[in-house]
C-alpha cells in the first residue's frame, strides 16, 4: 500500500518532537545548573549513561580547531587491585559496559569533594563547576573515550575549559542530543516539502509508490572476490546487492560477518563502477577564522574527490557533506537506527543497501506518544492474530518511531529484497541452536572453527571443570526461594532510572558464585560478561562483583548489543507468584542476551515464572531443560 510522503514526514516530525521532550524530561540532569549527587552518578553509571572516576589523559587539536580530550579511568582507583587471573603487566583500566557511543553529547564535570562538595550543598558553588564542559564523543575504546569540545559558554573558549580539567577527578554523563534531533527534523521538513514531481525513483520505491526494478545480474557478470575467506551466503548477498537497482537488505544474524560482507561490497562497487559510496553507521584551542575557512575548503576538496566516504548517519548532515551526492549509500546497523536518521544521507541518493538484524533490539524510544507499540509487538511476536497485514503495514509506516526503515521495507516489499547471511563464526553449536530454530528459520550454521570450542580450550591455561567443559548451563531457581524485589526493598536507591526496575538478590548470589568458579578455573575476568535486562539488578551485581573483578564486563542486555565475550552469564531476575515477566517477554531482547557468548552461556532464572510469559519463553525453558547442563539450587547454600 503506497504511503503519503508528506504525511509520513509530518508525523515523523511530531513524534520526534515528543521523543526529544521526553528524553529531556527523563534526564536527571536536564538542568545544566543541577549538581549530581554520588547516588545519582552511581545510578547513571549502572544504567550505562555515565562513567565515573575518570581523568583527562591526553589533549590535542582536532577538526575545525576543536579541542579533543581523551578520558580514562583514574589509575589511582583502577590499579588498587588486580583481578584474579589477570597478568602482572595488565592494568585494570577497562571502562566496562556502558552506553556512550560515537556522536553522543556528553558533559564532563569534576566530582566534588571536601570543601567543594560542602560549598555545592550549601548552594555556594560557582557556575563553572556546576555546568561542566559539554562535547561530542568522537571515539570510544576499551580504556578511554575521546570527546571534541566547542565553546564552553559565554566568553569561555574550549581550550581554557579543557585545560582546567587536568589533574581533576571527573565523570562523564550522556545528555540529550539537540543537534541530532535538529538534523532529523530538518531532513523530514525537506522530505515533506518535496513535490511529487521531485520524488526520485528511490523515494518512490521506499514509500511503495512503485516496486523495485528487476535485479540486473547480467550487468554484474562473474565476480572475482578480493576476500578469499567469504562464505557462500556472503558472496550471494554481495551479488544480490550489486544487482539491485534501488534497494537491497543484507540480514546479518549474530556473528555472521556482516561487516566483512559490507567491506567486500564496497570494494566491488568501487572497482567495477567507480561509484561514489557513502557508508553510514550507528557507530562515526579555538583557531583563527582564516584557519577554519581553509580547513573547510580542504575537507570539501577531499570529500569531492573521494569514492568512499565513511561517516555516521548524524555526521552525514554536517556541513562537510551538505552538498554531496552519492551513487550508493550503505547503512550498517540499520535495524538500530531511527528511520529519520537514515533519511539524512538518503534524500539525495539513488540507491541504498541496508545491513542489520531486525530480530535484535530496535532503537530505544522513550516517548509514549509513539503509539500502537503494543499492538505492533503483539502481532509481530505471536500474542495477537487478528491484526490484518495492511493495518500492520499502515501502523508500521506512520505511528511508531521504533519501526525502522529496515522493518518497514520488509513489510512493504517482502523478503524478495533481502538476503540473509547464514554461517556464524561466534557461538558454540549448542548456544546457537535455539535462536537459529526459533528466529532464523533453522538456517544458521556454526562454522567448523567455533562449533565445538569450549572455555577449557582457550589459548591460555584453563582447568577442565564442570563449568569450563559445558557450553550451556541453566540454574533453575523455581520453587519460590529466589523471589524478585523492587529496588527500594533491597537497599538500592529507587530514584531516577531504577524506580521501575526489578532485582533479585538471591539470584545475584548464584551469578556471583558462578563467576567466581569460572575465574578460579583460570578464565580471565575480562573474558566474562554478566548481563541482565534490569538496571536494578545491574546495580546489585556491581556491588557483589565489581570490586573483586574490576575487568569483568557488567551491564544491561540492551547496552551489550553488538558485543561478544568468551563467557556470558545472564540473570533473568523475574520470579513471582503471579508469573509476571514484564519486558523479559520481548523476543528481540532475549535474542541479544543468548547470542553474545562464544564458548559458554549460563542462564539463571525461575523456569516456572519465565515459561508462563509466552509460548516463546515456554519453548526456551523446555529447550534449556533438555539441552543445557541443568542445575537446581538449595537455598541453604546462599543463606548461611
Amino acid at each position: 500500500m503506497p504511503i503519503s510522503v508528506s504525511k509520513f514526514a509530518q508525523i515523523q516530525q511530531r513524534l520526534l518532537l515528543a521523543e526529544h521532550e521526553d528524553e529531556i524530561a527523563s534526564s536527571p540532569l536536564s538542568s545544566s545548573s543541577t549538581a549530581a549527587s554520588a547516588s545519582t552518578r552511581r545510578a547513571l553509571q549502572n544504567a550505562g549513561h555515565a562513567l565515573t572516576g575518570m581523568v583527562l589523559t591526553n589533549c590535542r587539536t582536532g577538526m575545525g580547531g576543536r579541542e579533543v580530550g581523551e578520558f580514562g579511568l583514574d589509575t589511582a582507583l583502577s590499579s588498587s587491585g588486580r583481578a584474579k587471573g589477570a597478568s602482572k603487566d595488565e592494568d585494570n583500566t577497562r571502562l566496562g559496559v556502558h552506553g556512550i557511543t560515537v556522536g553522543d553529547i556528553v558533559r564532563v564535570e569534576e566530582i566534588a569533594s571536601g570543601k567543594t562538595a560542602a560549598k555545592s550543598e550549601a548552594g555556594h558553588d560557582d557556575d563553572k563547576n556546576q555546568r561542566g564542559l559539554e562535547g561530542v564523543v568522537t571515539r570510544v575504546g576499551e580504556r578511554s573515550i575521546w570527546a571534541a569540545f566547542g565553546d564552553r559558554g559565554k566568553g569561555k573558549q574550549d581550550e581554557d575549559g579543557v585545560d582546567e580539567l587536568w589533574g581533576r577527578k571527573l565523570w562523564l554523563v550522556k545528555l540529550a542530543n539537540d543537534v541530532t534531533y535538529r538534523r532529523m527534523n530538518q531532513t523530514m521538513a525537506k522530505l515533506e516539502k518535496l513535490q511529487e514531481s521531485e520524488h526520485s525513483q528511490l523515494i518512490r520505491v521506499l514509500f511503495g509508490h512503485t516496486t523495485p526494478l528487476p535485479l540486473d545480474f547480467e550487468s554484474v557478470g562473474p565476480l572475482e572476490f578480493m576476500d578469499p575467506s567469504l562464505n557462500d551466503s556472503q558472496k550471494e548477498a554481495i551479488r544480490f546487492a550489486l544487482a539491485s537497482r534501488e534497494i537491497a537488505l543484507i540480514h546479518g544474524p549474530p556473528g555472521t560477518g556482516k561487516t566483512h560482507t559490507l567491506i567486500e561490497l564496497i570494494r566491488q562497487l568501487v572497482q567495477r563502477t567507480g561509484e561514489n559510496v557513502e557508508l553510514s553507521t550507528v557507530i562515526s584551542k579555538s583557531f583563527a577564522k582564516e584557519f577554519r575557512e581553509r580547513e573547510s575548503k580542504c575537507v570539501d576538496n577531499i570529500v569531492s574527490g573521494s569514492q568512499v566516504v565513511l561517516g555516521t548517519l548524524h555526521g552525514a548532515g554536517g556541513h562537510q557533506l551538505k552538498n554531496q551526492k552519492f551513487d550508493v549509500v550503505l547503512i550498517d546497523e540499520a535495524s538500530q537506527a531511527r528511520e529519520a536518521q537514515c533519511w539524512i544521507p538518503l534524500l539525495p541518493a539513488s540507491r541504498v543497501v541496508l545491513a542489520g538484524d531486525h530480530l535484535q533490539l530496535p532503537p530505544t524510544i522513550k516517548s509514549k506518544s509513539s503509539s500502537n507499540l503494543y499492538q505492533i509487538n503483539s502481532a509481530l511476536w505471536g500474542k495477537k492474530e487478528d491484526l490484518h497485514f495492511n493495518e500492520l503495514s499502515n501502523t508500521f509506516d506512520m505511528r511508531n518511531l521504533e519501526i525502522t526503515l529496515f522493518d518497514r521495507l520488509l513489510s512493504l516489499h517482502g523478503t524478495g529484497i533481502k538476503r540473509m547471511l547464514t554461517t556464524q563464526y561466534r557461538m558454540h553449536q549448542k548456544i546457537m541452536d535455539f535462536p537459529s530454530d526459533e528466529l532464523y528459520e533453522s538456517k544458521l550454521i556454526a562454522a567448523d572453527a567455533v562449533r565445538e570450542r569450549l572455555l577449557k580450550d582457550l589459548h591460555y591455561e584453563v582447568e577442565d571443570t564442570d563449568d569450563t567443559r559445558e557450553p550451556l548451563v541453566f540454574y533453575d531457581t523455581q520453587g519460590g526461594d529466589f523471589p524478585e524485589k523492587s529496588p527500594d526493598s533491597n537497599g538500592i536507591s529507587a530514584k531516577s532510572l531504577l524506580v521501575e526496575s526489578k532485582c533479585n538478590d538471591m539470584e545475584a548470589a548464584v551469578v556471583a558464585r558462578h563467576v567466581e568458579n569460572l575465574v578460579s578455573a583460570g578464565v580471565r575476568p575480562e573474558d566474562i560478561a554478566v548481563i541482565t535486562p534490569y538496571n536494578a539488578q545491574v546495580a546489585l551485581l556491581s556491588q557483589l562483583l565489581k570490586e573483586k573483578f574490576p575487568t569483568l564486563e557488567l551491564g544491561s542486555v540492551d547496552g551489550f548489543q553488538g558485543r561478544e565475550k568468551e563467557a556470558v552469564v545472564v540473570s533473568l531476575v523475574r520470579s513471582n507468584q503471579d508469573h509476571e515477566v514484564g519486558f523479559l517477554g520481548e523476543k528481540r531482547r532475549l535474542n541479544v542476551a543468548m547470542t553474545r557468548p562464544r564458548r559458554h552461556l549460563c542462564i539463571c532464572g525461575d523456569s516456572e515464572t519465565v515459561s508462563s510469559g509466552s509460548p516463546f519463553l515456554k519453548r526456551w525453558m523446555a529447550f534449556l531443560e533438555e539441552n543445557a547442563d541443568l542445575r537446581y539450587l538449595d537455598i541453604s547454600e546462599f543463606t548461611n
